[in-house]
């Protein structure tokens, strides 16, 4: 059986990727035009914690998350049914 935990672990990651990379961009690019140490080590220090932080909630929190997305998705499917019932029978 896939541990949820780490898939939900790997999702979160790669959503706030985006975040992290401009921060580490902005943070390496700062860091370098101003002596203050080398593009890649101002990068790794925004954006590592980021997809840490991230990689720990999709982890601590992988069982909440399917629930309300199954939770969700039932809902939806479920309104699509009584609204498809709801045409058959008026009209």
């Amino acid at each position: 059986m896939e541990n949820t935990n780490e898939f939900w672990s790997d999702v979160s990651a790669i959503a706030v990727c985006p975040v992290a990379i401009v921060a580490g961009v902005a943070k390496g690019t700062y860091d370098a035009s101003t002596d203050n140490g080398a593009f890649v080590d101002g990068f790794s220090a925004a954006a590592g914690p980021i997809i840490k932080a991230a990689r720990g909630f999709g982890a601590e929190h992988g069982t909440t998350i399917t629930k309300g997305v199954v939770g969700g998705a039932a809902g939806a499917l479920g309104a699509r049914i009584v609204s498809e019932g709801i045409k058959r029978i008026i009209g």
